[in-house]
């Protein structure tokens, strides 16, 4: 007779192949099926953070370079500078894990 949690848990089992070393996976196990698709969608878009970030600061440059200088406007000059990259970082990982990952 099997013990009532055991069949409930491994149908919200998730195994994640760990980087760097061959064959080796990390297992997770979650509470309901919504929790462990919340989890596997905040995993693929946090590595695409990061170049993405990257990316934001690449288009504060060029809007420098066309002559857009916010750095006499302490308010101005932050809300684009940091408000750039983060919109940019947020909707560029959103776009890329619907288009590529929700199928």
């Amino acid at each position: 007779m099997q013990k009532k949690g055991n069949s409930n848990r491994d149908a919200h089992v998730l195994e994640i192949p760990i980087p760097g070393k061959r064959g080796g996976t990390r297992r997770l196990e979650f509470q309901s099926e919504e929790d462990k698709q919340q989890w596997e969608k905040a995993y693929r878009k946090s590595k695409w953070f990061v170049p993405y970030f990257l990316v934001g600061i690449g288009i504060n440059f060029l809007l420098y370079k066309l002559g857009l200088d916010l750095s006499n406007n302490l308010f101005f000059g932050f809300l684009v500078g940091v408000g750039v990259p983060i919109l940019t970082m947020f909707t560029l990982t959103e776009l890329h894990y619907r288009v590529f990952f929700k199928r």
